[in-house]
């Protein structure tokens, strides 16, 4: 797009600069300055135009930047509390190991129990069947009867007793091993109960930070691929507002140049006279370098502003002709310049632009004080106020000193 721009302008300005001879005509001159506006105004939309989408790109690319490192934080913080669920994992599991150490001694007190119990158990069957077998009516008279001294009576009554006693002391002994087989079971119960909780708990916790980390570096891996492409967005943007603004510019000193030429067709009188303000209303933007409304970069504003309202009638300055009128291309929207003639030791010239209306035409002589159109905001404007330049012969400057 910068090629065909710059052939365009490249093309125009030999057209018009090797295309008008020295004696060229006024009308020529003011038609090849109507041409050089009409591009003057493409190259200003181009530069509107290109100056907003660098404005845009730069947005893009901040919010993008600002992302990435939003991205950049969460990633760290993602990280940190990988780090420490790590370090939580491996004191987990730490833990996990002493609950299958006391789970497997408790699984081995369950077995050993086991073994006593049941041990206990047929020691138990044996006394009682025993016992059950002898328990007669007679049986304490065969103790007594059956002995042949009392030496022998004594042994057999100490033999009973014991015999009894041992059968207590078995059953006893059963008892405490059920017992303690039951608190080993429970024990292991709580182990197992306890190991399979801590498990389950850090493989989710684990399982948790790592699709947090996945999510965190996927959104990084996509937001720096967005930074690229706004950083490319830009740099191209930035190229194009860079030719649209050189063309302007070589545009601008073109119509300088038709615009001094157009000198020789001034107002052949002398006026003796002084400006007054073409509107009643305060000056306000003045003539200098200034950040442009619309296109927003500093440029040189070659006139001053004044801040008067819509439909507010513009006067002639001083008793003239009209050179043109009408509107125009590049800018100015309804523009019309007079030439007031010798004035002040040099050929003075006006220009009223952003008219909403137009009321004199070419050629027209008119009186000062007389109204010539009204107050608008056509053309590059962003509300209603008259931008008012002053020709030097043929040169811009500074109006303020006019008046």
């Amino acid at each position: 797009m910068n090629t065909v721009r710059t052939t365009t302008v490249a093309a125009l300005l030999l057209a018009l600069v090797f295309g008008l001879s020295p004696t060229a005509g006024a009308e020529d001159l003011k038609d090849a300055r109507d041409k050089v506006r009409k591009a003057l105004v493409q190259a200003k939309k181009d530069v509107s135009s290109d100056t907003k989408a660098v404005r845009t790109a730069a947005e893009r690319l901040k919010d993008s930047e600002s992302a990435l490192a939003r991205a950049r934080s969460e990633l760290a913080y993602v990280q940190d509390k990988l780090a420490t669920a790590q370090e939580k994992d491996a004191a987990v599991a730490a833990d996990l190991t002493v609950a299958q150490a006391a789970f497997d001694t408790a699984a081995a007190a369950v077995v050993h129990a086991q073994a006593d119990v049941d041990q206990q158990r047929a020691l138990v069957g044996v006394a009682v069947r025993t016992a059950y077998q002898q328990h007669t009516d007679l049986q304490g008279m065969t103790v007594v009867l059956g002995t042949d001294s009392a030496s022998e009576l004594a042994d057999r009554v100490q033999w009973a007793n014991t015999i009894f006693d041992t059968s207590t002391a078995r059953l006893d002994r059963l008892s405490e091993l059920q017992a303690g087989l039951e608190t080993a079971r429970a024990a292991r119960a709580d182990a197992e109960a306890t190991l399979t909780d801590r498990k389950q708990a850090s493989a989710a916790q684990v399982a948790e930070v790592k699709r947090l980390t996945a999510e965190a570096a996927s959104r990084k891996a996509d937001l720096a691929d967005l930074v690229v492409e706004n950083r490319a967005l830009k740099a191209k943007a930035t190229d194009e507002l860079e030719s649209s603004r050189a063309q302007y510019r070589k545009l601008e000193k073109q119509e300088a140049r038709i615009t001094a030429r157009l000198r020789r067709d001034s107002y052949d009188i002398v006026n003796r006279g002084g400006f007054i303000k073409p509107v009643n209303a305060p000056a306000g933007s003045g003539f200098g370098m200034r950040l442009h409304p619309i296109l927003h970069y500093w440029r040189m504003h070659w006139g001053t502003d004044f801040g008067a309202a819509c439909g507010a009638p513009i006067r002639a300055m001083a008793n003239g002709r009209v050179i043109s009128a009408g509107w125009t291309t590049y800018g100015f929207g309804n523009f019309t310049l007079i030439s007031y003639g010798h004035m002040k030791g040099a050929q003075l010239v006006s220009g009223y632009a952003h008219q909403s209306k137009i009321i004199v035409h070419a050629g027209q002589h008119v009186k000062q004080g007389q109204i010539v159109g009204y107050v608008g905001t056509t053309g590059l404007s962003t509300g209603c106020h008259l931008h008012l330049q002053i020709y030097r012969n043929g040169v811009r400057v500074n109006p303020m000193n006019y008046l």
